[in-house]
């Protein structure tokens, strides 16, 4: 009888939170989807919520250390021990591995969700990306196969590490903590939100290019207004606390029309994308790509610039422009052309039917039969 383990607790990056959500909802479906005399086993830290799953081929279990101390005891090929011999998987890089025999039966495999710790480590912090690359390269030369979420991510890696690297896609799905509460009407109006309006997490300065965005609202009165997200990106993310009231100044001449939510639950995201038009990402990277499935989830078409890993995600669910210029005339034009938006409000739809967590669990127990 095999069993899958699924290391609960992520990388400590922006995306902790939206990882653990995955992590359960891929358990989950790894359970439900297990070959016959097949299970899971979900493994977590100690001091976490454990989550009442409901199938019989889940079991739970608790490791005896706190998620605080993982990033540096897993360093230790020694803390891999006691999963020799079996089926591991992680959804982030923070695993511990170790060099093993040909004929032990361990099977590990590893997400890398994104290529931000060697496009833009900057946006990280120095000693953030050199953990995020420490434990890559450990999986590298470990982990039996490598898993990205996108073809463009894939790329990086072989780039950085030779194109011999074994790397398959593993695409993803919207973490179920990411869903519109039954509150969401009331939380957009206790954050004094328009009816309709448009979505972004991005950020000023030279990645953010935040700019972008209010420099296409300046030139066109038609633009909706601007709802951003504040912590769901690394730069957002990375601000000190008491530095996070004023980290976004909305320029004067935009005001009334840009309005900052900051996250405090994962379903706030929800909320917002339940009464969005468009989801604006001119960001000059991508991470692993969870706000913009939730937007497809919610029938939400995106306007990017282009970035490989964005654009692989949202195909024809939106449009691209790789300068500013080019970025504020795709935006001008699906909100002002006569059945651009609801045209890709149908797209955006039909492409999330192409992400789902029984579809990733599928993929991850062929991923380890074939290995």
């Amino acid at each position: 009888m095999a069993t899958l383990t699924l290391i609960a607790d992520p990388f400590p990056d922006w995306e902790a939170a939206a990882h653990a959500s995955a992590a359960r909802d891929l358990a989950q479906a790894v359970a439900e989807t297990a070959p016959r005399s097949c299970s899971a086993r979900y493994l977590l830290a100690r001091g976490g919520e454990m989550p009442d799953f409901a199938s019989p081929r889940l079991a739970t279990e608790m490791l005896p250390l706190r998620a605080s101390v993982l990033p540096l005891v897993w360093q230790n090929g020694a803390t891999a021990r006691p999963l020799d011999g079996e089926f591991v998987h992680a959804l982030t890089p923070m695993m511990p591995l170790r060099s093993r025999g040909d004929d032990d039966g361990s099977q590990t495999s590893v997400t890398i969700p994104h290529s931000i710790a060697w496009e833009a480590p900057s946006l990280l912090g120095n000693s953030q990306a050199r953990l995020f690359r420490a434990f890559a390269r450990r999986a590298v030369k470990h982990a039996d196969i490598i898993l990205t979420p996108t073809h463009a991510t894939a790329r990086v890696l072989q780039q950085q590490y030779g194109s011999d690297l074994p790397v398959q896609v593993f695409p993803l799905a919207t973490p179920s903590a990411f869903a519109a509460p039954a509150d969401a009407a009331e939380r957009r109006d206790a954050w004094g939100l328009p009816d309709r309006f448009a979505v972004t997490t991005a950020r000023p300065g030279e990645h953010g290019r935040l700019e972008w965005v209010f420099d296409a609202m300046r030139s066109d009165e038609r633009l909706p207004p601007l709802v951003v997200l504040d912590g769901l990106d690394p730069q957002g993310a990375t601000t000190r606390e008491k530095d996070r009231e004023s980290a976004l100044d909305i320029p004067q001449d935009l005001q009334g029309r840009v309005h900052t939510v900051r996250i405090a639950d994962l379903s706030d995201v929800g909320a917002v994308l339940a009464a969005a038009l468009v989801l604006v990402q001119p960001q000059s990277f991508a991470g692993t790509g969870y706000t913009v499935l939730a937007a497809l989830d919610a029938a939400v078409p995106v306007v990017h610039a282009g970035h490989p890993a964005t654009e692989e995600l949202v195909l024809d669910a939106g449009v691209s422009g790789d300068t500013a210029e080019a970025f504020a005339r795709e935006y001008h034009d699906l909100v002002g052309q006569t059945g651009a938006l609801p045209t890709l409000t149908v797209l955006a739809c039909d492409r999330s039917r192409g992400f789902s967590w029984r579809a990733s669990a599928w993929n991850l127990w062929e991923t380890h039969a074939n290995l």
